[in-house]
């Protein structure tokens, strides 16, 4: 038995590193050179640089710390997101105008991180709890609606609500919540006819977005519905459906709706009007195509020069800043944090918990996918930002939680496999 519990032993500690010590030390060598540079860069010392440089590691070895050893969670994939959330709060110390703008995206990764272990512990809860999911649905839904009673219209959308103290944009968090309810509604499916229960639903959702005119949202709520739709069912028809009426509806809006066309005719010629319509996208360019392939340099260059820099461009920014390899790189890390999260996917052991990590890692994708190609013209402008490196609370906090979430189901896969191990064990002993 001393000898069963030390091999279970072994196995969880190999679970909790996972060989990822050289991707930690870089990640805190990155935090620390890049804020102690930007700390004495200048001619004026900045001192909120020099107590992140201090602050970041140390948060960072806490934080992940705590999670491998409280849930034995996927230790690569949290690394990989808190070096794209360094990324974006180095990326913006160096090219904001004011330190605030940092300062409070610090906060938002902190709140951001507390949200991701509230993820963890509500994903392993809640099969204990799926059916109050559709009294869940209801009040997303209901939280989905709230900008038309608490929002404002703003350059030609209706996606924020002002609490006051405080700005919100709903469909954000909705992201992660439509990923568990279209989870709970396809996993487990008895009959093909109520797979469209959590279709509709999700229809139901894009229609609220395209009154509202959160254009980007409603592309990524499509077509991860379509996506997960066809992982659970495997019906071509009902998917390619599905598709062709997205792209019908999509022709409609371009036809009625001058904000898409504006957007349309910015992605195919910005020059067209380049001190209008089309200067955001060509200061892109121009950023991007300025910094090479090794970048020119934090705090160099003209990041500023592009309207929402530190936003919807903030990937021009960073490239200009860095680099194309660089940029490269911080593709590469998306693409593995995706990889990682099918391979969750597919080692769960239930239809719920694998369809939630595949909703997940398909969002992310299509969310990074679709804002570096607006940023950089192949594809038109959706109105997303980068997730964890572009600016923005309510993008961080949920983006987070949607990790919480993965990170929740990598846990528990661990403990499945642990699980193995020892019945497995138990087998030999008996057998001896």
């Amino acid at each position: 038995m001393a000898r069963q519990r030390s091999k279970t032993q072994k196995y969880k500690k190999a679970l909790m590193r996972s060989n990822t010590d050289g991707l930690f030390t870089g990640l805190i060598l990155f935090q620390f050179t890049s804020m102690l540079l930007l700390a004495f860069k200048a001619e004026a010392f900045n001192l909120q640089a020099l107590i992140m440089a201090f602050a970041m590691p140390a948060i960072s070895k806490i934080v992940v710390g705590f999670f491998s050893r409280v849930w034995h969670v996927d230790r690569a994939t949290l690394i990989m997101a808190l070096m794209l959330n360094s990324i974006g709060i180095v990326t913006l110390q160096a090219i904001a105008r004011s330190d605030i703008t940092p300062r409070t995206q610090a906060v938002y990764s902190l709140i951001g991180i507390v949200a991701m272990a509230i993820g963890v512990v509500f994903i392993r809860i809640l099969p204990k709890l799926r059916r109050f999911i559709p009294l869940f649905a209801l009040l997303c839904f209901a939280a989905l609606l709230s900008p038309f009673v608490l929002g404002q219209w703003n350059q030609g959308a209706l996606n924020w609500i002002d609490l006051k103290f405080i700005t919100v944009q709903p469909s954000e968090f909705i992201k992660p919540a439509l990923i568990l309810v279209l989870a709970h509604g396809l996993a487990d499916l008895p009959a093909l006819r109520k797979a469209l229960i959590p279709a509709i639903y999700a229809a139901m959702c894009c229609c609220v977005l395209l009154v509202q005119r959160d254009l980007g949202a409603m592309l990524l709520y499509f077509l991860t519905t379509v996506a997960m739709f066809y992982v659970a069912t495997g019906n071509l028809t009902l998917t390619f459906a599905a598709l062709g009426a997205g792209a019908g509806g999509s022709y409609f809006a371009w036809k009625f709706i001058p904000l898409i066309q504006d957007r349309i005719a910015l992605w195919r010629n910005p020059w067209s009007d380049p001190q209008g319509l089309g200067f955001q996208l060509i200061q892109s360019l121009i950023a991007i195509g300025s910094g090479g392939l090794f970048g020119m340099g934090l705090g160099l260059g003209s990041p500023r020069t592009i309207p929402l820099y530190h936003s919807d461009f903030i990937f021009g920014s960073m490239t200009e800043q860095f680099g194309l390899i660089f940029s490269l790189m911080v593709m590469a890390i998306y693409v593995l944090i995706i990889m990682r999260g099918l391979s969750m996917s597919m080692s769960a052991r239930t239809s719920f918990f694998s369809l939630t990590a595949f909703g997940i890692v398909t969002m992310l994708a299509l969310q990074t996918m679709l804002i570096i190609g607006g940023n950089t013209q192949i594809l038109p402008l959706t109105g997303v930002v980068l997730p964890l490196i572009a600016s923005g609370g309510s993008s961080i906090v949920s983006t987070y939680l949607a990790f919480g979430i993965l990170l929740g189901i990598s846990s528990v896969n661990a403990e499945d496999e642990v699980s193995d191990l020892k019945r497995m064990e138990w087998r030999e002993e008996m057998e001896g």
